[in-house]
Formats: structure tokens, sequence, C-alpha cells
């Protein structure tokens, strides 16, 4: 090949790049994969951040539910997806950084695969006891727990979960014996009903339960205390220093995916995050909106996965898929 059209060919391809950049979306319905199930809180904002979308563009914004492998079958595909803009993943760092840190051979590198967008929300996890537990502090529960004549019966989500980690992570701090007892569906229920003894839950699913009296919360993750639950504790300040996990959403596309289409993606994810219906919405779900740039997400994604490493070493727990 001459050397001029050696020269050309990257031209080209920015030139290609560009006019992708000034015509997207154009007419053409954009996909939104949500690798969880319907009729969750995420999948409620994620539907009414499509719509946000789908008004701004004046194309449709398709949300797809790929449930299943821990987050892996929604997000293999949107790895797989052309970088055009046209295929997004909305996902959570429970399947994006958690379950990629202790599945091995998941099947996705998030890191190598996506590129971020912009962060949408967070939340604390919950330190719950049955209402049969005596005592409303964590100290009294630890205490309560030690004095038992046998382990305690702890519910989570499934083997590897959040909760699952921050669960293993606590009892070894507090010198507490559990037997984990993992449920697919109606985790919380095995708490209402005192079949388990505790769990730490998502602040969101919980919120209702607490407010009804049918479960009793002790403390909360993350770095400051709920707005909507301020008498609640954080872990770290009832003596247990570095619980600073919270559960977040973030928006990512491929890798590859042109600047300015994520640029555009996350100018109109920050005017969606300050509009007074989502920061009800939030407010009622004891959610924070995280609006920021697509590097902010990056500095907190890296950040996130170093604690989790962490989190996992400490406990030991890892899943072969």
């Amino acid at each position: 090949m001459h050397r001029r059209h050696l020269l050309a060919a990257p031209a080209l391809v920015l030139a290609g790049q560009t006019a992708a950049q000034e015509t997207w979306p154009g007419t053409r319905p954009v996909k939104v994969i949500y690798p969880g199930s319907p009729g969750s809180p995420a999948d409620v904002y994620a539907r009414l951040l499509c719509e946000h979308f789908a008004r701004a563009f004046g194309t449709p914004f398709v949300l797809e539910n790929r449930t299943g492998g821990s987050g892996a079958i929604g997000s293999v595909v949107a790895a797989n997806a052309p970088a055009d803009g046209y295929t997004l993943l909305f996902t959570p760092n429970s399947f994006h950084v958690v379950a990629p840190i202790v599945i091995r051979n998941i099947g996705f590198d998030p890191v190598r695969a996506f590129t971020p967008i912009a962060n949408i929300y967070r939340y604390g996890m919950l330190l719950i006891a049955a209402n049969k537990v005596p005592g409303t502090t964590t100290a009294e529960f630890v205490a309560w727990a030690k004095a038992q004549p046998g382990p305690l019966n702890m519910a989570s989500v499934g083997i590897g979960s959040v909760g699952h980690l921050l669960v293993d992570r606590f009892r070894r701090r507090a010198g507490i014996p559990i037997v984990h007892i993992p449920y697919r569906q109606n985790v919380m229920l095995s708490i209402v009903t005192g079949e388990c003894d505790f769990i730490i839950d998502n602040i969101g699913s919980s919120g209702q339960l607490m407010r009804e009296g049918k479960v009793k919360p002790l403390a909360l993750t993350g770095p400051e205390r709920s707005p909507l639950f301020p008498h609640l504790p954080l872990l770290s300040e009832v003596g247990y220093p570095g619980f600073n996990e919270e559960v977040w959403f973030g928006l990512f596309a491929p890798t590859g995916t042109p600047r300015g289409i994520v640029e555009k993606l996350n100018a109109e994810t920050n005017k969606w995050l300050a509009q007074p219906e989502t920061l009800r919405r939030f407010q009622q779900g004891a959610h924070t909106g995280v609006p920021g740039t697509p590097e902010d997400l990056a500095r907190f994604w890296a950040a996130d996965r170093e604690h989790w490493d962490l989190v996992v070493r400490e406990t030991g727990i890892t899943v072969e898929n």
C-alpha cells in the first residue's frame, strides 16, 4: 500500500466516527440491557431513564431484562454488541464489580469490555435482625449471638452475593458463629418469620418492612447515614470500622463507543438525576443520586474494585462457574 494510503486510513476512520456521533441515534432504537429482574427498584429507575432518553433524543430506548449468571448473561450480550451507541448496559456493582471477583471464569472482563458513561445512584446495606432477637443495638445483638448454644442462621440471596460477603466479614470481626442459608426468592420473609436470625440486605428493599415493624434494623454500611433513617448508626460508628460498602448502579457502553455519544448520554443522565420527580423517588427509596462525569465513574469504579478485592480476600469466598 502506498504511503499516502496508509496516512489516509486513520483519517477515514476518524471521519466515520465523527459522522456517527453527529447522526446518533437518528431514528434507530437503542437497547439498554439490565441484567436483573423486572419490577425491582433498579428496573423501575432504568425504565424511567429510558423514557427520559427517548424524549431527549427523539428515538425509542428499550429496556431489555437479561437475567442469570450473577449478571453475566446480560453483561456478555452487551459486551459483544457493536460499539456504536445502540447497546448500553445499566448494571449494579454487585454484577459489574463483585461477581467478576468472586466467580471464577464468569465469562466477561468488565474493565476491558466496557467504558463508563454515568453513575446513577447508590445506597447502603443494613444489618437486620429478626424481631425474635432481643435488644435494639449491634452490641446487644452480638452479645446475644455469643450466648447462644449454637450458630445463628444467616440469610442471603446467594453464595458470593454482596450480603453473603458482608455478613461473613462481620461475623469474623464480631466473633460469632453462623450457618449461611442462601435463598433464591423471598429472602426477607425468612427474617420476618424468624426462620433466620439476621441478614445484611439493601436498605431499599428493607425500608418498608422496617417502617411496618416487621424486622429490626441495627446498623448501616456505607460512608454516611441515610437521610431517610437518620437514627440508624453506621457500623463504623458502633465499633466496626471499614464497612463503607455500598451498592451502586451505573450506565456503561461497549469499549470503543465514540466519545461524543458517551458525552451526550452522560449529559442527559445528569439532567434526569436533577429532576424533582427523580429526586422524590430516590428519597422514598433511601437512594442517593450520583451525578458526575464519565471520568468520575471511572475513578469510583476502580476504587470499588480495589475495595471488594480486599473483602473477597478477607472472607475467602469464591465460586466456581
